[in-house]
């Protein structure tokens, strides 16, 4: 078997095969439509500019080849047909991608879009019509008949069955504390008989004060009398009926010595209790016997509190004391004295105390002596 320049016959063939491939995939790429018959002027060009080289390289010594031209690909009427289904789809795709995209950018306003919210308010409502009302179901309601329940639950009161608290009766107590709750007072009806009508105290008035009537013992007094005479139809209040006329609470609270009248304290939560006053000194002079015994029980018991007062002073002046004195004999003794110590007297000068007797006083312990001059 010859080698030439290196090459068997048999890897020269199988080269050629190879090359011969390899153009007939090219050819192919290129000329893939119907009417591709020829290979272009491309490959020819390419094909004769390679044959030419082969040729005229020197020390070859092969003779020249010549590539035979591809041969002609026609395509069956099925693959035709299957080629224009498909860019029939392609084109339509296509333009179908193009409307969507035309639709979206149209309308610019700001008002035309629509949040998630809405489009869900709007598909509740084609789901769900609400039925046109009636006027035959239409129920009319008396408020005026109606009562409170208490939505189910028991109410507290049980002392009348199943009746509600404005319905149960109450006690006349009951009735006159609820009265002096609320403070009202109505003018009184004119008087059938005016000679037996109640008049004033002072001026013989028919038109009394009802108030101080109906609460304080049927006081008959007019407005103008009381507004003139306001020491002795002034109302007073529970502390200075206590420090004033010196009266005790057992006795404020008897209603039946002193009658009175509730009214809310602007100072606390407790009522404010008002007395009149002329009962208040009528009460006082009877058991203090008169203005001038309440007096003297008011001085006897201002004294009384006095003596408390200075008792309390000396008991505290005497505790200091005894701890000043502590305080003496703890300095004596840090200072190394003793306490039995004798004391030695620091007498100041005589004083005559008439006649022969002199008198000296100690300057360090207040001793005092009297001497008789011979």
């Amino acid at each position: 078997m010859a080698v030439q320049n290196g090459i068997s016959p048999e890897q020269r063939a199988r080269i050629e095969a190879n090359r011969q491939k390899a153009l007939e995939r090219l050819q192919q790429r290129r000329g893939g439509d119907a009417g591709a018959s020829q290979p272009s002027n491309s490959s020819a060009a390419a094909q004769a500019s390679f044959q030419n080289r082969h040729k005229d390289a020197p020390g070859s010594a092969a003779p020249s080849r010549v590539i035979p031209p591809l041969p002609r690909t026609e395509l069956t009427p099925e693959q035709k047909k299957r080629i224009q289904q498909n860019r029939e789809r392609a084109l339509a795709l296509q333009k179908e991608r193009q409307r969507q995209y035309r639709d979206a950018t149209a309308e610019s306003d700001i008002g035309s879009f629509k949040t998630e919210r809405e489009r869900k308010k709007v598909k509740l409502e084609q789901q769900y019509q609400p039925p046109s009302i009636r006027k035959q179901d239409y129920i009319e309601y008396d408020f005026s008949t109606m009562k409170d329940s208490k939505g189910g639950f028991l109410e507290d009161s049980e002392k009348n069955g199943l009746k509600g608290v404005e319905e149960e009766p109450e006690s006349l107590q009951q009735w006159k504390e609820r009265q002096k709750k609320e403070h009202l007072v109505k003018d009184l009806a004119p008087p059938l008989d005016l000679a037996n009508a109640p008049k004033c105290f002072e001026c013989g008035s028919l038109e009394i004060d009802p108030n101080l009537y109906s609460n304080f013992r049927e006081v008959r007094v007019c407005r103008r009398c009381q507004k003139e005479k306001q020491d002795k139809y002034s109302l007073l209040t529970k502390t200075e009926c206590k420090e004033d006329y010196l009266l005790t609470d057992p006795e404020l609270q008897d209603t039946g010595l002193l009658p009175r009248i509730e009214k809310p304290n602007p100072h606390g939560f407790s009522r404010m209790q008002l007395f009149l006053r002329f009962q208040v000194e009528e009460f006082a002079w009877k058991k203090w016997g008169s203005p001038e015994g309440l007096d003297k029980e008011w001085e006897r018991r201002e004294a009384m509190r006095l003596q408390r007062r200075e008792k309390r002073y000396q008991d505290k002046l005497k505790e200091m004391r005894k701890k000043t004195r502590a305080e003496e004999y703890t300095r004596k003794l840090r200072n190394g004295m003793s306490l039995g110590e004798r004391h030695v007297h620091s007498w100041s000068e005589p004083i005559s105390a008439g006649g022969n007797i002199v008198r000296r006083r100690c300057i360090d312990c207040g001793i005092e002596t009297e001497e008789v001059m011979i």
